[in-house]
């Protein structure tokens, strides 16, 4: 290696440094907070000067005015649904968009890539008489279904459909399988890395998620742990920046977990899924 090339290398691994210290300095300083007792809050130090666990206990305490645990069960057993419907529905629908001959196929292909560019807000007061007029919100239901399938996701594995050989195909329905079992016993294994990134992204999307939670729920032992951070923010005369801030950090430890357990496969479906038109 030349000195150019190492004189690059170093380089690089400098400003990547740099990149990671910025963006995990606000981590670093919520982690800080977290660990102090509230009147400590706002004392400007990095390194607490008085360390506590007393936050995060606040947080589980059946006593607590927030029902945390009952917000994370919340938000995981709806991210978790979602994701698992959204996997196996656009899946499907990719399959049939990528694969199956019909009709208009690249018409519906069309209509639902141009869907992405609809924004959720001009859905959101049709959304809500619907599930309004069903009787639905402030459930589970209301929670999950709007989630279910999205064109993103659709999009994603038709590009991985695409580029998986015909001759499979071919082969299979030589020996007699039907469309079903082609989809199941084929393009599911073969497409592991592209749906395990559509389920990571759609967890990580739906867990997040502020404003229909928000919307579509009214009472607080329905709410999601975003929805729930929010409120408790919200203080009558003052703020418990510290009690929030160890709130805030606890709410994001699943998120962490799961990228953690699905990064491989996130990089895999990532590097993997391309455009094929």
């Amino acid at each position: 290696m030349t000195k150019t090339r190492k004189l690059g290398t170093w380089m690089n691994v400098f400003f990547l440094t740099i990149g990671v210290l910025i963006m995990l300095y606000p981590l670093a300083w919520l982690i800080s907070t977290a660990l102090k007792p509230d009147v400590f809050a706002l004392d400007g130090h990095f390194i607490p000067t008085h360390f506590t666990l007393g936050n995060f206990s606040a947080i589980l305490s059946p006593t607590s005015a927030a029902p945390v645990p009952q917000w994370l069960f919340n938000s995981l057993f709806v991210s978790i649904s979602a994701s698992v419907l959204v996997m196996v529905i656009d899946s499907l629908a990719a399959f049939a968009l990528a694969r199956l001959q019909f009709y208009a196929r690249r018409f519906i292909f069309s209509l639902v890539v141009a869907s992405l560019v609809v924004p959720f807000i001009v859905l959101l007061i049709p959304l809500y008489n619907e599930f309004s007029q069903a009787n639905l919100l402030d459930t589970y239901w209301a929670l999950i279904l709007p989630y279910t399938s999205n064109a993103f996701g659709v999009f994603l594995l038709y590009q991985f459909f695409r580029g998986i050989p015909k001759e499979l195909e071919d082969a299979a329905v030589a020996d007699g399988a039907s469309k079903f079992q082609i989809w199941w016993k084929i393009f599911v294994p073969l497409s592991i890395p592209g749906t395990a990134t559509l389920g990571l992204l759609t967890f990580m999307n739906v867990y997040n998620d502020f404003f229909w939670p928000l919307v579509a729920t009214a009472s607080t032992p329905m709410r999601t742990m975003t929805v729930g951070v929010a409120i408790m923010t919200i203080g009558t005369y003052s703020t418990q920046y510290s009690f929030m801030m160890a709130l805030t950090l606890f709410s994001v430890i699943p998120m962490v977990i799961a990228f953690l357990f699905a990064q491989k496969q996130l990089v895999q479906g990532i590097a993997t899924t391309g455009f094929n038109a």
